[in-house]
C-alpha cells in the first residue's frame, strides 16, 4: 500500500522545483555579492582642531600619518575654526586654510594605506581661488612620493577650471577632463577611480540627495586612461585657497566570474544531492 501510494504521487516535479529553488537562491547570492558590495571609508577629515599650524595635527579617521609639511619652499596650511557646508553633507570642526609663509604657497599631504584596486571615491569640498599654474591650486595624489594625479588646476586652456589632472598635473589637452565648474567657487568636489576600467571621473556640485555612488549619473569630466594608485594626498594652494571634509572611500573589485560559478556550480550540486535523496527515501 504504500508503495503503491509513492508510485501514485509524481515525485519529479517535487525535486525540480526543489532544484529551480536551489538554483534561484545561488544565483541570488551570486549577484548580491558581486553587484551590491558596500563602500567603506578608507580615511576622513574635518579639520576638527584647534586654530593653528595644520602640520602635526593628527585627527580624522584610517591614516596612517599626521598632516606634514614636506613642501619647505612655502609653508603650512592652516585651521580655520570655519568649517565649509554643502546641502546634504555632514560636516563637523573647520577647515585647512591658505596662510602666508615662503613662496606664498601652502602644502601639507598626510598619508594613508596604499589605494590601487576596485572602485575608489575622493570627496572634498574645495574653494581654491581664481590663480592658477606652477603647479597649484590642487589636492594631489602620490605612490611612495611619486606623483600619479589630482584634482584641481594648474594653468593653462583649462587653468581656471575644475579638472581631473595627470601625473604631470595636466588636464587633458581635448578638454574631456575639465569641468564646468571654476576653481574661484566653493565646490563639492567628487572622484570616481576604477582601477578595473583604467579611468578617473568627476562630478562638481552633484545633489546628493539623488546621487548614488553605486550607480553614478554621467559625469562632468573623465579622464580615460588614468586611474593613479595612491598612499598620500597633498594639499596645495594659493591665496585664498582652502579644504575640507576629505573622505577616501572604497568598494570591493568584483569577484571573479569564475568565484560566482564556483558558488552557482556548489548550489546546484547540492540541489542535485537533494533530489537524489529524496527519491532514495521515497523508493525506500
Amino acid at each position: 500500500m504504500n508503495t503503491r501510494f509513492f508510485h501514485s504521487v509524481p515525485a519529479r516535479p517535487r525535486v525540480r522545483s526543489a532544484m529551480m529553488a536551489s538554483f534561484f537562491a545561488v544565483f541570488g547570492l551570486g549577484v548580491c555579492a558581486t553587484g551590491h558590495a558596500q563602500f567603506t571609508t578608507i580615511a576622513y577629515d574635518g579639520f576638527n582642531y584647534s586654530a593653528g599650524t595644520l602640520a602635526g595635527q593628527n585627527g580624522g579617521t584610517g591614516w596612517s600619518t599626521p598632516w606634514v609639511n614636506d613642501y619647505t619652499s612655502g609653508g603650512s596650511l592652516y585651521v580655520s575654526a570655519s568649517g565649509k557646508t554643502y546641502s546634504g553633507l555632514t560636516t563637523s570642526g573647520g577647515s585647512a586654510v591658505w596662510h602666508a609663509g615662503g613662496n606664498n604657497l601652502s602644502e601639507d599631504s598626510r598619508a594613508l594605506p596604499l589605494v590601487d584596486s576596485g572602485v575608489v571615491y575622493i570627496l572634498f569640498l574645495g574653494q581654491f581661488g581664481s590663480t592658477s599654474g606652477g603647479g597649484a591650486p590642487n589636492m594631489r595624489l602620490l605612490d611612495s612620493g611619486t606623483l600619479t594625479g589630482g584634482f584641481g588646476g594648474n594653468g593653462g586652456t583649462y587653468g581656471a577650471d575644475v579638472s581631473i589632472l595627470n601625473a604631470s598635473l595636466n588636464a587633458a589637452t581635448d578638454g574631456s577632463s575639465s569641468s564646468a565648474a571654476k576653481l574661484s567657487a566653493l565646490n563639492l568636489i567628487v572622484g570616481r577611480i576604477d582601477y578595473q576600467n583604467d579611468d578617473t571621473m568627476l562630478w562638481v556640485n552633484p545633489n546628493l540627495s539623488t546621487f548614488s555612488f553605486a550607480t553614478p549619473p554621467t559625469a562632468n569630466a573623465t579622464y580615460a586612461g588614468l586611474a593613479p594608485a595612491f598612499n598620500d594626498i597633498s594639499l596645495i594652494t594659493k591665496s585664498p585657497g582652502s579644504f575640507d571634509e576629505i573622505t577616501v572611500m572604497s568598494e570591493p573589485a568584483p569577484e571573479p566570474a569564475s568565484a560566482s560559478l564556483l558558488i552557482l556550480g556548489s548550489g546546484l550540486a547540492l540541489a542535485g544531492w537533494y533530489g537524489r535523496k529524496s527519491r532514495s527515501v521515497k523508493a525506500d
